[in-house]
């Protein structure tokens, strides 16, 4: 049985969440995150055992979140399926240009910049997608159904995945300065993808 933290962990994976975020995983140290926290380097190794390890909590608790981000943001939305995939849309911009850095999504950076280094980097990626599919999923299954003709699961499943696709893009855009009028321009027409039939009920 592990020894019990002697630290706030929420408070230092936060911590260490925004530097890693911030400066990357190559010029964010051990030491970097205690002196932003005030736990020593000796607690932070003894709870993580090394850098990575403490990268990969971080990493995996800020990806939960992300995944709760879309499914509680669409499902609580309310009107049609189309409204509400626009309305996770708009959270996504909004949440993304609130950055004055525009640092982009911490999940998306990871991948790229580590996922041929850290394999549960992909991993924690790939389940975080299909968590936020599923999400999308939930959401647009209900409508689906209220229009009253036969859909496949298979198709809620390819259309749950194209808004989380294009809600991705949405932040890599955001990332080049793009304007956010023009994110949302982008949003208001990936939103109408959707089947027409789904846009016409307020499940």
């Amino acid at each position: 049985m592990g020894r019990p933290r002697q630290f706030d962990e929420s408070s230092l994976l936060d911590a260490a969440t925004e530097l890693f975020w911030s400066q990357g995983f190559d010029d964010t140290s051990v030491e970097d995150v205690s002196r932003a926290t005030g736990v020593g380097n000796g607690s932070i190794y003894g709870a993580y055992g090394n850098k990575r390890g403490l990268f990969l909590a971080a990493f995996g608790r800020y990806c939960e979140g992300r995944g709760r981000f879309v499914r509680d943001t669409v499902v609580a939305a309310p009107g049609s399926a189309r409204a509400a995939v626009r309305t996770l849309f708009e959270a996504v911009v909004d949440d993304c240009t609130s950055h004055p850095d525009r640092r982009g999504c911490l999940m998306i950076n990871s991948i790229a910049q580590l996922g041929s280094r850290i394999p549960e980097v992909l991993t924690i990626g790939a389940r975080t997608t299909e968590a936020m599919e599923d999400g999308v999923a939930e959401r647009l299954r209900p409508a689906a159904r209220a229009a009253g003709t036969p859909v496949e699961e298979e198709t809620v499943a390819a259309h749950s995945a194209a808004v989380v696709v294009v809600a991705q893009g949405l932040i890599q855009l955001s990332r080049l300065g793009i304007a956010r009028d023009r994110l949302l321009e982008i949003a208001d027409v990936s939103a109408l993808a959707l089947p027409e039939t789904w846009a016409e009920n307020g499940v």
